[in-house]
C-alpha cells in the first residue's frame, strides 16, 4: 500500500463532467466495479515524498480506461488505483490529460467523500493505495480494494 497525504481544495468543476458522463460511468463501472459519485476530491499532497509517490504510481500498471470519442467529442485516457480514506472506498484517477500535475491527487468514489468523511477545504487528509492488481472473484480486476 502507498500512502499519501495533502490538503482538500476545490477544483475548476471539470471533474464533475467527465466523472459524471454517461460514457465514463459506464467504463468506471466495468473497471472499477462501481459508478462514481459525479465529481473529484481533489487533494493537494504535502510535501516531496508524496509528489514522489504520486509520480510513480503514473507509470506503474494500473487499471486504465482507454481514451475515446463519443459523439465526436475527445475523452482521455485515466489510470485508476483503487484504495481507501477514512473507512471510505475510493480511487485516485490519473487522467492522461489534466490540469493538474503530480502535487495534485484527484480521488473519486461511490460515495461524495465530501459529505461521507465531512471534509471541507483545507482539511488534511491521509489516503492509502494499491498499486498491485488483484483479481476479484467475478473476473474484473481489483486494484487491491482494502
Amino acid at each position: 500500500m502507498i500512502e499519501l497525504s495533502g490538503t482538500v481544495f476545490s477544483g475548476m468543476g471539470k471533474g464533475r463532467y467527465y466523472v459524471g458522463h454517461p460514457e465514463f460511468q459506464s467504463r468506471f463501472l466495468s473497471v472499477l466495479g462501481y459508478n462514481p459519485f459525479p465529481g473529484t476530491l481533489n487533494v493537494r499532497l504535502a510535501g516531496r515524498g508524496d509528489v514522489a509517490r504520486r509520480r510513480k504510481l503514473r507509470v506503474t500498471e494500473g487499471e486504465s480506461i482507454p481514451r475515446f470519442v463519443y459523439l465526436g467529442e475527445n475523452f482521455s485516457a485515466v489510470k485508476c488505483f483503487n484504495g481507501e480514506m477514512g473507512g471510505q472506498r475510493m480511487t485516485l484517477v490519473i487522467p492522461e490529460i489534466t490540469e493538474y500535475d503530480d502535487t495534485v491527487a484527484e480521488l473519486i468514489a461511490p460515495v461524495s467523500l465530501r459529505k461521507a468523511l465531512g471534509l471541507r477545504d483545507g482539511i488534511y487528509v491521509t489516503f492509502t493505495v494499491n498499486p498491485v492488481l488483484v483479481p476479484w472473484v467475478d473476473g474484473h480486476r481489483d486494484l487491491g480494494t482494502v
